[in-house]
């Protein structure tokens, strides 16, 4: 509480704490400024019309930086395309969840480009979990071939053989292609949002 003194102008206030508290002329000056008023809704109309109706304001530098980083990661499969092994992993019964591991990694990185971090996390820790799962059926389907193993007929043994491997293609190519798609998500999170992950 401030008190008025002799020694101070009327309407002034003492400095209290080291700072000046401006006079009731000041606050009433301020309050009594329209264009100010009238300059601060149209910068904020601008800033949402800019924004767009989501919110959401294409930063050109942070778009730049996503281009620039998805087309690096396009260099490497293109790369492994050429050299016949991005294929490998789409062959056979792996298939399907190997699919569903690239379109959840897609999703991924559509959260990337709208800066969804918090999606982003989530999908990069779960994709890996569906890798995983994938070990465990590739694991169950090598295991129960194996079981039916019990002849020693070459031929028999050739296919017992081959539905094993099949089976630990499926568990193998899952969680490659789960712990990839977690490390890009991890390194897109890392470089352009800034975020420890």
């Amino acid at each position: 509480m401030t008190i008025v003194t002799p020694q101070t102008p009327f309407g002034r206030r003492r400095i209290i704490d080291g700072l000046r508290h401006p006079s009731l002329e000041q606050v009433q000056q301020r309050l009594d400024e329209p264009a100010s008023i009238a300059s601060t809704v149209r910068t904020s109309a601008t800033r949402t019309a800019a924004t767009g109706a989501g919110g959401f304001a294409p930063d050109v530098a942070f778009l730049s930086r996503c281009v620039v980083l998805q087309a690096v990661a396009m260099a490497l499969l293109s790369g492994l395309w050429i050299a016949g092994l991005a294929a490998k992993p789409f062959e056979g019964a792996n298939a399907p969840l190997c699919w569903m591991i690239v379109g959840i990694g897609a999703v991924g990185l559509l959260c990337v480009f709208l800066q969804r971090w918090r999606d982003v996390q989530w999908i990069a820790t779960h994709v890996v979990r569906l890798g995983l799962l994938g070990t465990v059926v590739g694991l169950i389907i090598a295991f129960s071939a194996a079981r039916h193993g019990g002849s020693t007929d070459p031929n028999e043994v050739k296919t017992m053989i081959a539905a094993v491997v099949d089976g630990m293609y499926v568990s193998l190519y899952a969680t490659l292609l789960g712990i990839a798609t977690n490390l890009w998500l991890k390194i897109n999170m890392r470089l352009l949002g800034n975020i420890d992950g």
